[in-house]
């Protein structure tokens, strides 16, 4: 113990330790102990009011696997967590390429896509929710002037996730675009000079260039994306609330009703760490799996 203390005073942790010892208290009141809390609680049958757990052991996490409501959560937000991941990306990294091209006015246009990002989830649903409605929304008056069928958006059940999908991509596109800019501005102007000598096109440049040198841009933005969608919560329930019949409810928004409305606050935990180990190894798969297209010239 002496020499551990000699060590730390000659290294001068404690000095570092303490700097740091307000962020971990408050890292560890808000987000470990409440973490650890979860799991706990979802081997119990839970009381808050009464302070009384029952111990009910692995009857959660088994009732979990005959819930069909569950089940349709999860197939939902994986499907929402796809076309976010995909084509907001996608959307992402075209406009990040035109904007770092000298283009006349790039820098409103980053700015007016990235605004939507920095815009309060909840006011901006409450006004999508305007222009998806069926008979006044903007969206089906601008399907009836070009000659096309209107749709039934939030209030269809076949049409509902994908509006709250369309709503999300418009959000979140922004920021990705702002990453992606971001990691093309720190590629070295040297590697195009020395293709272009090589008599290497525009495409060629993109795919052989600019797609390798941003892989490590790219991981991060899948998976960030991966991760915020998998915990998708304040659009949907300000847009649809999971419905209408439940078809666009979501792992988050299954587990706030189970808490919240019917108090089964030991399943809802269970919920959430089955939750959480979905979100652990689809980032755990992605992180491995993209690193093996990292390229160095």
């Amino acid at each position: 113990m002496r020499r551990f203390l000699a060590t730390v005073r000659r290294n001068r942790w404690h000095t570092a330790y303490l700097y740091i010892a307000p962020v971990l208290v408050v890292f560890g009141m808000f987000r470990v102990f409440p973490a650890i809390q979860t799991l706990v609680f979802s081997f119990f049958k839970v009381n808050l009011v009464s302070g009384k757990h029952q111990w009910v052991g692995l009857k959660n996490f088994s009732l979990l696997l005959h819930d069909t409501f569950f089940i349709k959560a999860i197939d939902n937000t994986l499907i929402y967590a796809l076309y976010i991941v995909l084509i907001s990306g996608f959307l992402a990294l075209v406009l990040s390429s035109l904007f770092t091209s000298k283009m006349k006015l790039g820098s409103l246009f980053k700015a007016v896509y990235f605004v939507p990002f920095i815009t309060s989830t909840v006011a901006a649903a409450v006004v999508w929710s305007y222009l998806y409605d069926p008979k006044f929304g903007l969206f089906n008056m601008i399907l009836k002037m070009v000659g096309l069928p209107t749709r039934g958006w939030i209030a269809s059940s076949r049409d509902a996730l994908m509006s709250v999908i369309i709503f999300s991509i418009w959000k979140y596109v922004g920021y990705n675009m702002v990453i992606i800019i971001a990691g093309l501005q720190n590629i070295p102007d040297v590697y195009y000079e020395a293709a272009t000598i090589d008599g290497a096109g525009p495409l060629t440049k993109f795919f052989r260039l600019t797609i390798p040198l941003l892989t490590p841009t790219i991981v991060f933005v899948v998976i960030y994306n991966s991760i915020l969608s998998l915990k998708v919560f304040d659009q949907v329930f300000v847009l649809t609330s999971g419905g209408p019949a439940k078809a666009s409810t979501v792992v988050v928004l299954e587990l706030y009703e189970m808490a919240f409305l019917h108090y089964r606050f030991g399943y809802a935990a269970s919920m959430a760490f089955v939750l959480f180990l979905i979100i652990i190894t689809i980032t755990l798969i992605q992180y491995f799996v993209t690193r093996k297209w990292e390229v160095e010239y």
